[in-house]
């Protein structure tokens, strides 16, 4: 049977490769990597055979003609990225291995949960997968299972739906048929202003926002994080903070235990989370 042996939650700021090649860098920079090598570690002692990538799609492949909730790519190999991210943000075109058998196993295990994914035969993948797998697997060479989530289109799933489909996606990881170890890799933010009023202010989005986001991780607490991650109170801390959506799916598939690490980091950046679980039990 399949187990899961890291859980990691990370950014996809997809500012941050170029700036880290930069002579001139924010104050902060040397902690935002040194983290970075901390979860670039976590993962390779946790050796897994395939990674679970959960993300979200930025209007690349999917627009308000046919914007699917939750998607799970289904390829032997997956392209990264588009040519604007390569221009506007300097990212490699990579390709990644896939892992067919394990998509359409989970796929499967998710329908018996209550979770009717869509999936795609022809998925390229944008900086919310490539920049995290630049970050802590940079040869890119462990197989793939991408899931995209609608966390930036509204109207979106509720907070508490992404918890549950996280639930569901444990359940069909923990049922696999074959001995694989899943390592699940997570991408998103905390309170994020993007080409907003408060873009380019220098201080933290909304600090009372990112506290409470790591808490209700931390403490496994959907209760608070349906109440705090309304549509409202989301665009309210930043117009593209509905990002922290995706991590409250991680939650979801670490049954809510409580995380071996997780901080929003005050770097002069936005503030940059970085959550992990280690090796996973069945509940």
């Amino acid at each position: 049977m399949a187990e899961i042996v890291s859980i990691i939650g990370i950014t996809h700021n997809p500012f941050m490769p170029r700036l880290f090649q930069q002579s001139q860098q924010p104050p902060g920079a040397a902690q935002v990597k040194e983290r970075i090598a901390m979860m670039r570690q976590k993962l390779a002692d946790a050796d897994p055979d395939v990674l679970v990538c959960i993300g979200n799609d930025h209007l690349h492949q999917f627009f308000m003609d046919n914007m699917p909730a939750f998607m799970i790519g289904k390829m032997e190999q997956y392209n990264g990225t588009f040519y604007d991210e390569e221009r506007e943000f300097g990212l490699p075109r990579c390709q990644l291995p896939g892992d067919l058998d394990v998509a359409d196993a989970i796929m499967e295990g998710a329908f018996d949960r209550g979770v009717d994914f869509s999936y795609s035969n022809e998925l390229t993948i944008d900086h919310s997968i490539v920049v995290p797998m630049m970050f802590v697997r940079p040869a890119m060479d462990i197989p793939i299972v991408p899931i995209l989530t609608n966390c930036i289109a509204p109207p979106m799933p509720r907070a508490r739906r992404y918890f549950e489909v996280g639930k569901a996606l444990r359940g069909a990881i923990d049922s696999l048929p074959a001995t694989k170890r899943i390592g699940v890799l997570v991408s998103g933010h905390l309170s994020l202003e993007i080409g907003g009023p408060k873009q380019f202010e220098r201080h933290l989005t909304d600090p009372n926002f990112d506290a409470a986001a790591v808490g209700w991780i931390m403490n496994g607490d959907i209760d608070g994080a349906a109440t705090g991650c309304t549509p409202e109170k989301m665009i309210a801390a930043g117009n593209m903070t509905s990002g922290y959506l995706n991590f409250l799916m991680m939650m979801g598939l670490a049954n809510a235990t409580k995380p071996s690490h997780a901080e929003g980091l005050d770097a002069g950046f936005p503030a940059i989370p970085f959550f992990s679980w280690d090796k996973q039990q069945r509940s």
